[in-house]
């Protein structure tokens, strides 16, 4: 899949639906971006991050794994995340119904399998009442992207990118020991 950032293109490689559903259901978007690029472009994107005069920052990161999310799960990313979370959280009630509907979870894209939790719901879902509410609690933007633009998304405060800007500096250090 490919993607841009400051005019240069990069190529997301894409993985398959099983390992995308459990990235969403983890909520980690990191293994979208910067996770699906090849190594070595990875690592260079990492130094970018880490650098603190270049403006690309993890923030910059969260928006491309956002932004694609639809291309990868056919959701927003939140919705891809509550839908496969609640799909891993109920696993046997999800595999069977997937069993009985022919659904191969195993060789399923991340669409089709976000498509089937969805489905899956509604099944459950009798009364038009429990659709919306349903739909809402699946679909809605987290709150803190529903707020203003002043608001930091969780993730994203000054203490949580100082931490994560450590993390990835020690799995550097860690890598280039090899």
């Amino acid at each position: 899949m490919p993607i841009t950032i400051d005019g240069e293109s990069y190529t997301l490689m894409v993985p398959d639906g099983r390992t995308l559903a459990g990235i969403a259901a983890s909520g980690q978007w990191p293994q979208i971006m910067p996770g699906l690029l090849d190594e070595t472009v990875q690592s260079a994107v990492n130094a970018r991050i880490r650098d603190p005069r270049d403006e690309f920052t993890l923030h910059g990161c969260w928006r491309i794994a956002v932004g694609v999310a639809p291309e990868l799960y056919g959701v927003e990313w939140w919705a891809a995340s509550r839908l496969c979370a609640l799909a891993q959280e109920r696993w046997r009630d999800w595999s069977a119904w997937c069993v009985r509907r022919g659904l191969d979870v195993d060789t399923a894209s991340g669409h089709r399998i976000v498509s089937g939790v969805w489905a899956w719901l509604l099944e459950h879902a009798h009364e038009e009442k429990d659709l919306h509410k349903v739909e809402r609690a699946i679909f809605d933007p987290p709150p803190e992207l529903r707020r203003t633009r002043a608001a930091v998304p969780r993730g994203f405060s000054e203490a949580e990118l100082a931490a994560q800007a450590q993390q990835i500096a020690a799995m550097a250090a860690d890598g280039a020991d090899e």
